[in-house]
C-alpha cells in the first residue's frame, strides 16, 4: 500500500523477517550441498568432431579421398560457423562448429546424418569413422593402472575388461575405457612348401579360416505350425578349434591347417606402450554424467575398487593414477579460505558501526 515502507514492515514483524531469513539460510545450505560439483563446467557446444582411421593412406590420400567428400557435405548445413580439418597417415580430422544460437544435439545428429549417407561412397579401406560431441564434461575424472611386469598379454587384457565393466557399472559414471595393450590375434604362419606339396594355394586356406570363423544366420524352417530360425555354427571359441580347421581333402584324408601352418597366440603390433613409473601397465579411465556430484561418484567407486582388487591376480597391481575428486576438494578448500578472508574484511569494514548492526549485515 502506498506509504509502507518495506524496511518499517521488517523491523515491526521481526518475528517474519527471521523465518525469512531462516528459510533462505537453509535454502544456501541445501543448495551447497546438493549442486553438483566437477572440475570443468558442463555447458552445450555446437561443434562435432568427425575421426577418419584411414590405415595405410598418406596425408595427400586421406584429404583427397576421405577429408574433402565429409567437408563439403558438412560445409551444405546450416549455421555452420568453422571446419577446421588436419590429415595425418592414416588419420584424418574434421572439427566444425556451429553457430552458437543453434541447438548441439540438432546440429550433431545433422553431422551424423550427412557422415552416413556419404559412408558408402568414401574407400572401403577406411577402417573407422568416428563421430564425438564437444563437451567439456567428457574428460576422465579418475585414471587406474593395472601394473604387472611379468603378466601374459591376454591376461592383462582380460582383467583390464572385468575392470572396466566393473567401474561401467558405479552410478554416476558414463563411460570407462581401456589403453595401453597391445590386442591379442592368432598368428597364422604358413608352410608354403608343404601347401605346394599337397596342391594347396594361398587363398584355399584364407577362405577356409574366413568361412569356419564366420557367424551367418541360416534362416528359419517351418515344422507344422512351429517356426525354427537356424544359425551356423561359426565364431572360433579356442586355438585347437582354428588348428583343426579343414582347409582341403585329398585322398589320403583331409588336410587340417594344423597340418600346413604353425598355429599360435600372439599380439598385434604394438604402437605405443604403457608404463607407470617406469613398470609395464595397461591404464582404465572413466568419465561421469553431467549433474553428478563427484565426491559421491569417488567414493562408489573406491567401493567397488576395494572389491575387485580382492580377485586380483597376485602377479598384477591396481594403482590408482589420478583422481579428479582431489583437485576438486583443494578448489573448494581455496574457495572456502577466500569466502572467510571476504567475510573478514567486511566485518573489520562494519564493526565501527557497533557488533549489533555489524552482526545484521553480515548475516545478510
Amino acid at each position: 500500500r502506498p506509504g509502507v515502507s518495506i524496511w518499517k514492515f521488517s523491523v515491526e514483524r521481526w518475528q517474519f523477517t527471521l523465518v525469512v531469513f531462516a528459510l533462505l539460510i537453509a535454502l544456501g545450505a541445501y543448495a551447497f550441498n546438493a549442486i553438483p560439483r566437477q572440475e570443468d563446467p558442463s555447458f552445450p557446444i555446437p561443434g562435432t568432431s568427425v575421426i577418419v582411421v584411414f590405415p595405410g593412406a598418406d596425408p595427400a590420400d586421406v584429404e583427397r579421398l576421405a577429408v574433402r567428400p565429409i567437408e563439403d557435405a558438412i560445409a551444405e548445413l546450416d549455421d555452420v560457423n568453422d571446419i577446421r580439418s588436419t590429415a595425418e597417415d592414416g588419420l584424418g580430422v574434421i572439427r566444425v562448429e556451429f553457430d552458437w544460437s543453434s541447438d548441439p544435439e540438432k546440429k550433431y545428429d545433422e553431422v551424423v546424418r550427412e557422415v552416413n549417407a556419404l559412408r558408402g561412397s568414401l574407400p572401403a579401406e577406411i577402417r573407422e569413422v568416428i563421430l564425438r560431441k564437444t563437451n567439456p564434461a567428457l574428460v576422465n575424472i579418475v585414471q587406474y593402472a593395472l601394473v604387472g611386469d611379468t603378466v601374459d598379454p591376454r591376461e592383462l587384457r582380460r582383467v583390464a575388461e572385468d575392470l572396466e565393466e566393473a567401474i561401467e557399472t558405479v552410478p554416476g559414471i558414463r563411460r570407462a575405457d581401456r589403453w595401453a595393450f597391445p590386442e591379442p590375434e592368432v598368428r597364422v604362419a604358413l608352410d608354403l612348401p608343404r601347401m605346394a606339396a599337397l596342391g594347396i594355394d594361398l587363398a584355399t586356406a584364407i577362405a577356409a579360416v574366413e568361412g569356419e570363423g564366420a557367424s551367418v544366420p541360416g534362416g528359419a524352417v517351418e515344422v507344422g505350425p512351429r517356426r525354427y530360425n537356424v544359425k551356423t555354427t561359426g565364431d572360433y571359441e579356442s586355438l585347437d578349434e582354428v588348428a583343426d580347421t579343414v582347409v582341403a581333402s585329398r585322398p589320403a584324408g583331409v588336410v587340417r591347417l594344423r597340418d600346413i601352418a604353425d598355429v599360435r597366440w600372439a599380439t598385434e603390433e604394438t604402437l605405443y606402450l604403457g608404463r607407470y613409473n617406469g613398470r609395464r601397465a595397461a591404464f582404465v579411465t572413466a568419465n561421469m554424467k553431467e549433474g553428478e556430484n563427484i565426491f559421491d561418484v569417488q567414493a562408489a567407486l573406491d567401493r567397488r575398487i576395494e572389491r575387485f582388487e580382492r580377485d586380483l591376480p597376485e602377479d598384477m597391481e591396481l594403482v590408482l593414477g589420478f583422481e579428479q575428486a582431489r583437485n576438486v576438494s583443494e578448489r573448494l578448500r581455496r574457495l572456502g579460505i577466500d569466502f572467510l578472508i571476504a567475510i573478514g574484511l567486511v566485518s573489520l569494514t562494519l564493526l565501527p558501526l557497533g557488533l549489533r548492526a555489524a552482526g545484521i549485515v553480515m548475516v545478510a
